[in-house]
């Protein structure tokens, strides 16, 4: 992917309708190099794409509504392939495959790739509608899909029992002559494909392929002495992207422009950068790799100089392992909220500080959305499994609180101690329980934190800012829900903090039969002793007919409180709890003394004591 297209060629595109792939070996012209003159050097921004949890996310392709794919790892560290759309990280693998990759896509949201058997013959694949379908090229001993057209048109490289590789578009070769091998990666709008060839010499060469069956050299001035080269995508302003080596070098990854020289794009304080896409509108994605080992997705987006200058600076930090407090050090090109933050500092969980209610909050990756927005200016804790290396690129701050906080970037030395952490799950049912609140107590040191439901999610979190335990494996912490009016929704729920939790920083829980007890039970009434009233709090595990009995000392009934028919729920709030006036059925006063008063609904009775007094 690395070159112009001449406007002579294009218009002949325009005439061209049906005209086979093969290119025939009598036929063809002597690859011509293409002539680039000097250009303005375009400018970019960068950003990282990251998954929360996700340590090695290579983005091979886009498309352009802004969606990827690519490729991650295994549990047990095998690459399979992924699609990022829309927020939402899915995960594909090839049952039985030794790999599973995606490095193609197109608008219509299908993916191409190939996946490996166990035999180590590759397979090409398409995912379409979440189907992954097999399809190999006829006759070939090995598929392996690099790029799907708008129109599906099918591009990869078949490779035989010898290790001959060459090139096909859909069920037609494509083989430069006289090549040694051809690579075929990419087709545009246009139909303009490209891709690369070793000739006969061993050198390496980019190439265009047009559809009346010529094609034309990439030349790339100023760099001699290549050692390979893969040129990966082109857009269909012709703006390529292709990866090369020259000897003594490393991998380098580039963009050439219509009439340009190559110019290299790497993300800033990467350790090695690999661009693989790029789309209309001339954003390149790809991956780099970071010093801690992480391999980070980046899209790199072209802007004024205006604007490339003002996102140029970078700040790199380390995390050590456990808790660390650390501030947005630059303005990023795009706001960052929760979700990207603990992507790019490969944390656990994220809290805040709402200073406006002098409370925590938390996010954890099992949330529904992206969370808080994260603000300059501002301290946030996040937790890190291992020491991480960190890169933030971006603008200086304006504001000057943001500025102030910048440059804070400060791991915390005592690592033994769980000073922040957060329970946070989910509601488990199909009715929404938003706005209900979530009471969490840890039954050893009574400390508690409080929180809301928001999609049935909710995250509760706290932190000793002075760096001292606020939790320990083996504690108990104790989850209550009560609706948005105060009333108790759920039995009281209880949790053990485990080994991993505390690594995590996080205690994930699903609380499940909100609104339904498990047992129907008849509570202790309040106040007791009591005059002149009193409530009688009970709980119903199913709807019933309902009914209060109040008997004297003597087992003589008192009084009856006929509640009626009653869903199932907790009738424990003085809203909802049965009430009682202190009163026989004759409307009299009763005397003073002890009390039982018996609960009895369809398939349940029990009975407790209460005292009036004078």
């Amino acid at each position: 992917m690395n070159h112009s297209i001449k406007a002579t060629s294009i218009l002949l595109l325009c005439l061209i309708l049906c005209l086979a792939w093969h290119i025939p070996a009598q036929a063809s012209p002597e690859p011509v190099p293409v002539l680039i003159s000097e250009s303005p050097i375009p400018h970019y921004i960068y950003e990282t794409i990251t998954v929360p949890g996700v340590d090695f996310l290579e983005i091979t392709s886009s498309n352009d509504h802004g969606h990827y794919v690519g490729n991650t790892m295994s549990d047990d560290g095998r690459l399979i392939g992924f699609t990022l759309i829309d927020g939402v990280f899915t995960t594909y693998d090839v049952p039985n495959s030794l790999q599973t990759a995606f490095y193609g896509f197109n608008n219509a949201g299908q993916a191409a790739g190939f996946y490996d058997d166990q035999n180590e013959i590759s397979h090409g694949i398409i995912l379409q509608d979440g189907e992954i379908q097999t399809w190999n090229f006829p006759g070939a001993l090995n598929t392996q899909i690099f790029g799907i057209g708008e129109e599906g048109q099918i591009l990869g490289d078949v490779i035989d029992a010898n290790d001959n590789v060459n090139g096909f578009i859909d069920s037609m070769p494509f083989d430069i002559p006289g090549a040694a091998t051809t690579y075929v990666d990419h087709i545009n709008a246009a139909g303009i494909v490209v891709g690369s060839y070793v000739d006969s010499d061993g050198k390496p060469h980019g190439f265009f392929g047009y559809q009346d069956g010529t094609f034309t050299d990439i030349g790339l001035p100023g760099m001699p002495n290549i050692e390979y080269l893969f040129v990966n995508a082109i857009n269909d302003a012709g703006v390529i992207v292709f990866r090369a080596k020259i000897v003594d070098d490393i991998e380098r990854s580039y963009v050439l422009h219509p009439n340009s020289t190559p110019l290299e794009l790497r993300f800033p304080g990467s350790v090695g950068t690999v661009l693989r896409d790029i789309d209309t509108e001339g954003r390149v994605v790809g991956y780099y790799d970071l010093p801690d080992g992480r391999r980070q997705g980046c899209v790199i987006t072209p802007v004024s100089q205006k604007q490339a200058e003002k996102h140029s600076n970078v700040f790199t930090t380390d995390l050590t392992k456990g808790l660390n407090m650390l501030s947005l050090p630059l303005a990023t090109p795009k706001p960052m909220n929760a979700k990207a933050f603990a992507g790019l500092t490969g944390s656990t969980m994220v809290i805040a500080l709402d200073a406006e209610n002098q409370r925590f909050i938390g996010w954890t990756p099992d949330a529904p959305d992206d969370g808080f927005q994260i603000e300059g200016g501002q301290g946030y804790i996040v937790n890190v499994p291992q020491q991480r290396d960190v890169i933030f690129v971006g603008a200086e701050w304006r504001n000057e609180t943001e500025a102030a906080a910048a440059p804070s970037a400060t791991p915390i030395a005592i690592q033994q101690q769980t000073w922040a952490f957060i329970v946070s799950g989910h509601l488990g049912s199909k009715q929404k329980y938003d706005g209900y609140h979530i009471t969490v107590t840890n039954l050893r040191t009574h400390d508690v934190m409080t929180t809301q439901v928001q999609d049935n999610y909710f995250a509760a979190a706290t932190a000793d800012l002075s760096y001292r335990s606020v939790v320990q494996v083996g504690d108990t912490m104790q989850v209550i829900v009560t609706d948005s009016n105060g009333n108790i929704a759920s039995d009281a729920f209880t949790f053990e903090v485990t080994p991993a939790s505390v690594a995590e920083a996080f205690l994930s829980v699903t609380l499940d039969s909100i609104g339904t007890p498990k047992h129907s039970e008849l509570l202790q009434n309040y106040p007791n002793p009591f005059n002149p009233e009193t409530w009688i709090p009970y709980r119903l595990s199913e709807d019933s007919n309902v009914s209060i009995t109040i008997y004297n000392a003597t087992g003589n009934v008192v009084q009856t409180l006929s509640l009626g028919f009653q869903s199932a729920g907790f009738y424990q709030d003085r809203g909802r709890a049965a009430y009682w006036d202190g009163k026989n059925a004759s409307g009299e006063k009763v005397a003073s003394g002890l009390y039982f008063y018996q609960l009895t609904t369809k398939s349940f009775q029990q009975t407790r004591r209460l005292i009036v007094v004078k």
